[in-house]
C-alpha cells in the first residue's frame, strides 16, 4: 500500500507522535524549510508497517489534523516561498486545523488552518490590494485564486483546495501570512475599501458539486444551478445530494465557498 502523510496541528502533538511510533524505516519525519519553519510543524510519512501504531496512537488520545496519501513533492515546492520578515505579525500563529483530498481534485489536498489573530480590521486593506479577489464585507471574507488554488479567508481560519501535497500547503500558507502581514504593516499608505466585487466563476462552484444533473434543485444541470448561485438566484442547501444523499462528503468545502462568497 502507499504510505500516508501525518498531519498535526501543533508541534506538541507531533512530538507525542514521534514518541508513540518511534523513529524507524517505516516512519519518516519531513521538518520544514527555514523560510516555512514559523507557519510549519513537521508531518510524518508513514508506511504500511508502521500504521496499526499509528491508529492506536490515535485512538489513545493523539490528535492529528488528518492523513493522506503521500505524494512526492516537486523539487522545486518551496522555490518562491517568501521567508518570515522582522516585526509582530497581525496573523499570529497558524494551526493546520484539517486536511484530507479535495472536492475538486481527489489527488489533491484541501486544509483548512486556524489563524491566532483577528484579521477582521486587515480585510478593508486586503480588498483594496487585492482587486482579483472576491471580498464579501459581511463576512467578512476574501476568497482568491493563487494558481490552481481557491483560498478563502476569513477572521480567523483560512480554507484553502487544490494543494498539491504539504509542501505545497507550507509555501501557500507562508506566502498568505506574509501578504496579510505585509499589508497591515503598510495599512497608513493604502486607502481602504469596503466595496463587495465578485471574481469567482460558476465554473469554479460546479467543480465543487456532485455533477449528477439530477434537476432535484430545479435547475437542469449541475452548471446551471452553479450560475443561478452565483447570482444570488438560487440556495446552496437546494443541492439535494450534497445535503441530504450519498454527496454530503462535499458539504464543508461548499459551505466555506459560499460563505466566502456571501451567498
Amino acid at each position: 500500500m502507499a504510505d500516508l502523510v501525518v498531519v498535526f496541528p501543533t508541534r506538541e502533538e507531533y512530538e507525542r507522535a514521534r514518541s508513540a511510533l518511534r523513529p524507524s524505516a517505516a516512519v519518516r519525519a519531513v521538518e520544514p524549510a527555514p523560510a516555512v519553519a514559523d507557519i510549519a510543524v513537521p508531518y510524518l510519512v508513514v508506511s504500511d508497517a508502521a500504521r496499526a501504531s499509528l491508529h492506536e496512537a490515535v485512538r489513545g488520545g493523539l490528535l492529528i489534523a488528518g492523513q493522506v496519501w503521500y505524494r512526492e513533492p516537486l523539487p522545486d515546492a518551496l522555490a518562491d516561498a517568501p521567508p518570515p520578515e522582522p516585526g509582530d505579525s497581525v496573523v499570529g500563529r497558524l494551526a493546520v486545523a484539517f486536511v484530507g483530498p479535495c472536492v475538486a481534485e481527489v489527488d489533491d489536498l484541501r486544509l483548512t488552518a486556524h489563524v491566532e489573530g483577528d484579521l477582521g480590521p486587515v480585510f478593508p486593506y486586503l480588498n483594496a490590494e487585492v482587486p482579483s479577489g472576491t471580498f464579501n464585507p459581511a463576512g467578512p471574507s476574501l476568497t482568491l485564486m493563487d494558481g490552481p488554488r481557491l483560498i478563502t479567508l476569513f477572521p480567523h481560519r483560512w480554507v484553502i483546495g487544490r494543494l498539491r501535497e504539504m509542501q505545497d500547503a507550507w509555501r501557500t500558507l507562508a506566502r498568505l501570512k506574509r501578504l496579510v502581514d505585509g499589508v497591515w504593516r503598510r495599512r497608513d499608505s493604502i486607502t481602504p475599501s469596503c466595496e463587495r466585487h465578485v471574481r469567482t466563476s460558476a465554473l469554479e462552484i460546479f467543480s465543487r458539486l456532485p455533477k449528477t444533473n439530477c434537476r432535484q434543485c430545479g435547475e437542469a444541470t449541475c452548471l446551471a444551478f452553479a450560475a443561478q448561485l452565483l447570482a444570488g438566484a438560487q440556495r446552496l442547501e437546494h443541492c439535494a445530494p450534497v445535503f441530504t444523499g450519498e454527496f454530503q462528503h462535499l458539504r464543508p468545502a461548499l459551505a466555506d465557498l459560499a460563505a466566502g462568497l456571501g451567498l
